[in-house]
């Protein structure tokens, strides 16, 4: 009557039948994926209801087992789950991702022997079908230098270099799984610089593997992100100094797991830990059983805590206009969170968070929010947490404020005729009309335009007309200017895309990082007072490019005006690179100076630019460094509000001087 995931679905609710589950720590359980997990779920909830129970699913929180009759469902377990074999790692998988998945961790992650008749005997199908998968795990692995041989006593395996397999490891396993956690990541990458976060995360993969330790993706999450912290930590010259909060036997697979975790990562990342750092790696790794030691001493339990939680996000929901009560990956993790950091507080310690200030300075409103809402559950009143405990747990709402925006945005990729330039500031104009609107995921040229881009994409906005070999994905072709007209189609394919329009604004603070200092930064390093031109008549457009390139020639250690002359010809042959009534940004197709530089021409009385743009008076000739090391992206935003304030376009028009310019220029951004 029951296959073997529905057994084994209904074991291990009945088992933990006084608590939800969520589909992600089912799926755990089952070793298949969520979407699949989320269906056996269904299947066996229609399967027990005659039986004297139903599968309760809760929003927030998972699912549980409610037993309706006693007598009745107890007789139904014992016949149909109880003396039925359950074995979580030969359950029928029906699925083929999930067959494919399952053969894929044997060959990555299991040190046996891998044979087709073995593996259809255990996937309970026929050895053909087996043969199928292996078509298709072959096609998986072959973008990554990676192929499937087999020996007669050997079996099925991998063949590659381990960078290879390391990089389909982290693609197939991790990052899809984890994407949604590893946003986080992705935040701070500016603060965990030259910290190897993706050789954590296989160190952590490959020795929770060995140790045959089965841990939910959240739980993977936090050990990885509390590696690359720790790591911060020390690089920054802290002292940690940690209390055996747990006492964590020596010889336990999860402390020996740690042992070894720490090991790898001290050899290949030159960083000394403390020798209590595995008893608290120790503690991720055990978080179900150190669960309950950490809730018995705070008078609480795993039902008692969700709930505080729940109750502390809905209202923080109600004061922002966010979901965070809805969001299963900041509720699992904030949960998971809790453990090591409840057993802190019982034993009056803390851990130093390198991030502290940047979070404070950077994103005080969430940070005070957080200390708001859930400093205001029950289970935390005893204690005095210290700051740097709650930014910790900012992080993870950070990152559920981002799935809240990116949920709601349209993936588009923006086309150019080279993806350079032009394209560069079309996509700093979508972002400031459509930024709530919009994921920008690729900005490229025509050339680059690839079928694995376009997979997940929504919309197309392009610069230059595309042939009809583009697949049908809907595009829209737009104006370098991106005027009214432009904006409005984008919106009406929007609207079809998402089947309404999305917000434009956002309910919630908006949490950005202050860009004065970098921008500073910037303007020094590529612009100069040699570089900079002032026309008391009217101009053309040849004479003022031809000054501006001798002028970066003279700055330049080889002469660069022919091939920059060639360049930016050939730019103007897509389309215009006057950008409104009075401002152009000429740039070439390809870098041909060795740095990057900004050359400014004023003229108040108007260069001749063509005919749809006669009265230009201020042209930036944008010439970025070949070696692309230096972020021109980044200085070409500075002239969006130069297009969209007159008011800047003529206090900048009416500069004599180089100092009176940059004294304009520097103030408005």
């Amino acid at each position: 009557m029951l296959n073997a995931k529905e057994r084994l679905i209904i074991k291990t609710l009945y088992e933990n039948q006084h608590t939800y589950m969520t589909s992600q720590e089912l799926a755990v359980v089952l070793y298949i994926s969520d979407r699949t997990t989320r269906k056996y779920l269904h299947q066996a909830d229609d399967l027990i209801k005659n039986h004297g129970a139903v599968i309760e699913a809760k929003q927030g929180q998972g699912y549980r087992l409610w037993i309706t009759e006693d007598d009745k469902f107890h007789t139904f377990y014992q016949k149909e789950v109880k003396e039925a074999s359950v074995r979580p790692d030969v359950t029928m998988v029906q699925e083929s991702e999930d067959r494919q998945y399952f053969i894929l961790n044997r060959l990555f992650f299991e040190r046996s022997r891998v044979f087709v008749d073995d593996l259809a005997e255990e996937l309970f199908v026929s050895r053909s079908t087996i043969s199928n998968d292996i078509v298709e795990i072959k096609k998986m692995i072959a973008p990554y230098d990676l192929e499937l041989n087999s020996r007669t006593k050997s079996g099925i395996f991998v063949a590659g270099s381990e960078q290879n397999k390391r990089h389909f490891i982290m693609n197939y396993f991790f990052m899809d799984r984890l994407h949604d956690n590893l946003y986080t990541f992705s935040m701070y990458t500016d603060l965990l610089m030259g910290i190897q976060i993706e050789e954590i995360v296989i160190i952590v993969l490959d020795e929770c593997r060995e140790s045959k330790l089965k841990l939910s993706d959240f739980i993977i999450y936090n050990i990885v992100l509390h590696i690359g912290l720790a790591i911060k930590r020390l690089q920054s010259g802290f002292n940690i100094e940690m209390t055996n909060a747990f006492d964590v036997a020596k010889d336990s697979i999860e402390y020996q797991t740690a042992k070894r975790m720490i090991r790898r990562i001290e050899k290949n990342m030159q960083v000394k830990f403390p020798e209590e750092e595995a008893s608290y790696i120790s503690l991720h790794l055990r978080n179900k059983s150190v669960s309950h030691f950490a809730l018995n001493a705070a008078d609480s339990d795993e039902t008692k805590i969700r709930t505080e939680l729940l109750h502390a996000l809905e209202e923080l929901d109600k004061e922002t206009g966010f979901s965070f009560q809805k969001d299963t990956v900041l509720i699992n993790g904030l949960l998971m969170h809790f453990t090591p950091l409840l057993t802190r507080l019982q034993n009056h310690t803390s851990i130093e968070n390198p991030l502290l200030t940047e979070i404070k300075q950077n994103y005080p409103d969430i940070f005070a929010l957080t200390i708001k809402h859930l400093g205001s559950m029950p289970i935390f009143q005893q204690y005095e947490v210290a700051e740097s405990e709650w930014a910790y747990l900012t992080i993870h709402l950070t990152a559920a404020m981002e799935r809240y925006f990116n949920a709601q945005k349209a993936h588009i990729i923006v086309i150019c005729a080279t993806g350079l330039g032009s394209s560069q500031l079309l996509k700093m104009r979508l972002e400031h009309e459509l930024g709530s609107k919009v994921v920008i995921d690729h900005v490229i040229g025509y050339y680059e335009i690839s079928e694995d881009m376009l997979k997940n994409t929504d919309l197309i906005v392009s610069s230059i007309t595309l042939p009809q070999s583009v697949p049908l994905i809907p595009v829209v072709h737009v104006s370098v200017f991106l005027d009214q007209d432009d904006i409005q189609a984008i919106n009406h394919e929007l609207a079809k895309i998402k089947g309404k329009e999305i917000l434009l604004s956002r309910s919630a603070p908006i949490l950005t990082r202050p860009q004065h200092q970098l921008n500073q930064q910037l303007i020094e390093q590529c612009f100069k007072p040699e570089l900079f031109l002032y026309f008391d008549q009217p101009m053309q457009k040849e004479v003022v490019i031809e000054a501006l390139i001798t002028k970066i020639n003279a700055v330049e250690s080889k002469d660069i005006k022919e091939k920059m002359q060639r360049q930016l010809q050939l730019r103007e042959h897509y389309n215009s690179v006057a950008f409104s009534k009075y401002l152009a940004v000429p740039h070439p197709i390809e870098a041909v100076t060795e740095s990057a530089h900004v050359a400014v021409a004023v003229a108040p009385k108007g260069i001749f630019w063509d005919q749809e743009h006669p009265e230009v008076q201020l042209v930036f000739l944008s010439s970025p460094d070949r070696f692309f090391k230096f972020p021109m992206e980044e200085v070409n935003k500075l002239f969006i509000p130069i297009i969209e304030n007159d008011q800047i376009r003529q206090a900048l028009s009416a500069c004599t001087t180089y100092q009176e310019f940059m004294e304009v220029f520097c103030y408005q951004v």
